[in-house]
């Protein structure tokens, strides 16, 4: 005989990324160096007040 087959609940999503304001990050400063698996990264702010990230 057949037996009832089970379903497996769906898989969860992800929890969301967490959320940094820039302004904890940045400080008074314009610019920041980001350290990731030992490359350095900068992150500055323009003229036009957007966030650019560049090696």
């Amino acid at each position: 005989m057949n037996e009832p087959r089970q379903h497996k609940p769906a898989p969860l999503p992800p929890p969301p990324p967490p959320k940094l304001d820039s302004a904890r990050l940045l400080g008074r400063a314009r610019e920041v160096i980001i350290v990731h698996r030992g490359e350095e990264y900068r992150l500055r702010v323009t003229r036009q007040d957007k966030l650019i990230l560049t090696k």
